[in-house]
């Protein structure tokens, strides 16, 4: 089936146009990951199949690399979607999605900060 490619960077506002999260499932964090207080981020392109379920998935980047990209994308399997009132043909989405690993509410870890901050460069 077609789909619609919302997952570049400009475009990735968009998709709140046509499904809206309707069940979110937040991911395990790793122990080895928590016990040495380790910060980080996965950031996956995905497709939102005309069910609302996630069909597929690929890790663009993660920080640091490799700890946290199974529990996020067993996470974002689990997720659910409800097509909104102006996607009447539940057109699927090619779509973006950032999950964070934090350790505090505010890390302030040099290099999580550098990787996953919003204002990253």
């Amino acid at each position: 089936p077609s789909f619609i490619d919302l997952s570049s960077p400009e475009l990735r506002s968009k998709a709140g146009e046509y499904w809206d999260v309707a069940k979110r499932v937040e991911p395990r964090y790793p122990i080895e990951a928590a016990k040495k207080s380790i910060s980080g981020c996965v950031e996956l392109a995905m497709l939102i199949n005309s069910q609302g379920e996630a069909q597929g998935y690929k890790v663009i980047a993660s920080y640091p690399e490799g700890v946290f990209d199974n529990n996020a994308a067993a996470a974002v399997g689990l997720w659910r979607w409800k097509a909104t009132t102006e996607n009447t043909s539940k057109q699927p989405i090619l779509t973006y999605l950032k999950m964070d690993f934090m350790v505090s509410p505010k890390p302030t870890d040099a290099e999580y900060l550098a990787h996953c901050s919003k204002n990253k460069a």
